[in-house]
């Protein structure tokens, strides 16, 4: 029986399948006696107390296994149950109401989950998540069950659950969870993030699984491609034990070329990029490789907190960035938030459609003072490392305008005070929306990079939403009408001596890689697990090739069209490895 979810952490899983059943946790609700009440806020405090010991152990846990970067991760949880807001509630709901702490609790957490369970962005939808698991936490003191750890394996497993929370990720034994699988989450959730800190394979949002799976049936996992197999037949089972030793074949031989530069066959140079979000992923862009972090997102600063974040606490940690990748550069790419993200202490409002909303630069434009914030960090940063400010969402020249004359007045504040930074800092621009293609020309004389967000940029271009499934068949990155306004980009960009990079999932593509290198990109930024597999693909065309191929590209009718003739001219060229996702790891 085959499921196909989304692939949340790298690797290959086989063998006997444990099912973790939904903890129930069963909330009375009755009346507080007025004599008990006082008892009753007492127990209430107990269990956050206990709760905040036990996740604090786990914190300490993950920091001692993985780094305190990544421990940084359950800070949210701790903030959650140190929530003023959560904390008033509950005493409110007991001393006013009588009635009693773990179902008052459980309505407010509830009403918590149900906002996240909402919003639009992928990443804030993740978090709902972290939301349940301090429900979990805390209830279990309040019911009577007391800590409670996830699993107790006899063997080596595969996990498969409805849903598994980040601190359960974090306490599994990594010597006997050989995979997990869940029905939701995402690659931006908290449990997959611990996951592949902790080299745990993992496919979430495998919808139905729970239902068809049977205790101790064999499983196989494929965390490079999404693929949930139980009971592979003897062909299949074989099958996937010669990928899982091919896998292992060719990470060593593209672990070889680490530090070997992103060149053509005749030549060609190709500034190669990671693409990450959090601090402690610098460690990764260094192993993976990488000539520079070519897209830095923010808005891990912004997201999962009570506060807007200081200046000085994003200067750190900018800062930290740009000294472990010096000399190579870092892009940061400023907020890319909208209205349903930061709702909790910036008091904007629901919208309809946040895609098409307050988002990005607009956003930015809208609340100057939190953006002069961020960008006085960026440049005060600046002077530890090769540092660059991109902007995104830019869909005019007014909007980069208004973003430059912040710049402007932040950098004159700055020299006025004799505070170091870099006086040349490079500004650029992602190019995400049909508008900006078309007036990519007016941007590139006042900008000095662009990079196209191809994730978005599809999305917009064929008036689809990606994170629809109901229309994935759609989201198509070869599609003609994609392809002519990166193309259009880039000669805009190349007209007015700018260069031009591509981030996002199209660039982590080897054979779409070694077509955009065609089309004349300066720079490719793909995620770490994909960075060595276009560089072997960049190492393995010549760029003369590659231009002659795009050119024949541009001329195709339709996406199918595309692929057909970049499968027929790289073949040859490229290992088989390396020809498709589809196909490899």
């Amino acid at each position: 029986m085959k499921f196909t979810g989304i692939p949340a952490s790298p690797g290959i899983g086989f063998g006997p399948v444990h099912v973790v059943r939904t903890e129930e946790l069963a909330v009375r609700d009755f009346t507080i006696p007025p004599e008990r009440i006082e008892d009753e806020v007492g127990f209430f405090e107990r269990a956050l107390e206990r709760s905040r010991v036990e996740l604090g152990q786990i914190r300490n846990g993950i920091a001692a296994e993985l780094g305190e970067k990544e421990a940084a991760i359950y800070d949210a949880q701790l903030m959650m149950i140190d929530d003023p807001e959560l904390h008033s509630a509950v005493l409110d709901g007991i001393r006013n109401d009588h009635r009693n702490a773990g179902v008052v609790f459980r309505d407010y957490m509830a009403a918590v989950s149900a906002r996240f369970a909402h919003v639009e962005d992928e990443y804030l939808r993740e978090r709902r998540a972290d939301v349940l698991d301090v429900e979990r936490r805390v209830l279990r003191y309040l019911v009577g069950g007391g800590q409670r750890g996830l699993v107790d394996l006899k063997q080596p497993s595969v996990l498969v659950a409805h849903e598994i929370g980040p601190s359960d990720v974090a306490m599994l034994d990594r010597t006997r969870v050989l995979a997990l699988v869940t029905e939701i989450g995402g690659r931006t959730s908290h449990s997959a993030i611990v996951a592949r800190g902790r080299g745990i394979p993992a496919v979430v949002g495998v919808q139905g699984v729970v239902q068809q799976v049977v205790q101790g049936q064999l499983g196989m996992v494929d965390g490079f491609l999404g693929a949930v197999d139980l009971d592979p037949d003897p062909v299949t089972a074989k099958e996937y034990e010669a990928r899982r030793e091919h896998i292992e074949k060719t990470s060593k031989a593209l672990l070889e070329l680490r530090d070997q530069p992103a060149v053509t066959l005749d030549g060609k140079r190709i500034e190669l990029g990671a693409n990450i979000e959090l601090p402690g992923e610098v460690e990764n862009v260094v192993q993976a490789g990488a000539d520079s972090i070519g897209l830095f997102r923010t808005e891990f600063f912004y997201l999962d907190r009570a506060e807007l974040p200081s200046e000085e606490e994003q200067y750190r940690a900018y800062r930290g960035v740009a000294e472990r990748m010096a000399p190579r550069p870092v892009i940061f790419r400023t907020m890319d938030l909208g209205g349903d993200k930061v709702a909790s202490y910036l008091g904007t409002t629901h919208e309809t459609n946040p895609f098409l909303g307050w988002r990005g630069i607009r956003f930015a434009l809208l609340h100057p003072e939190v953006f002069r914030t961020q960008i006085r960090a960026i440049y005060r940063a600046s002077a530890h490392g090769k540092v660059r400010m991109m902007f995104p969402m830019v869909s005019s020249l007014d909007e980069l305008n208004g973003a430059l004359a912040l710049c402007a007045e932040v950098e004159k504040e700055l020299h006025r005070k004799n505070v170091a930074h870099d006086h040349g800092l490079e500004i650029g621009i992602m190019i995400e929306t049909p508008s900006s293609v078309w007036v990519a020309d007016l941007l590139a004389d006042h900008s000095k990079f662009f990079s196209v967000g191809s994730n978005d940029l599809i999305q917009y271009t064929l008036a689809m939403d990606r994170g629809n499934e109901r229309l994935a068949a759609l989201y198509e990155p070869l599609d003609p009408a994609v392809l002519r306004s990166i193309h259009h980009a880039i000669q805009a960009g190349q007209k007015a001596k700018r260069w031009v990079g591509v981030c996002g999932e199209m660039a982590g593509d080897p054979s779409i890689a070694a077509l955009l290198v065609g089309l004349g990109v300066d720079e490719l930024s793909v995620s770490c697990f994909d960075l060595p597999r276009v560089k072997a693909a960049i190492r393995s065309v010549d760029y003369v090739q590659m231009k002659a191929l795009a050119q024949q590209v541009l001329q195709q009718p339709t996406a199918n069209a595309v692929r057909r003739l970049l499968h027929a001219k790289l073949e040859a060229a490229l290992p088989d490895h390396l020809m498709s996702k589809r196909n490899g790891p």
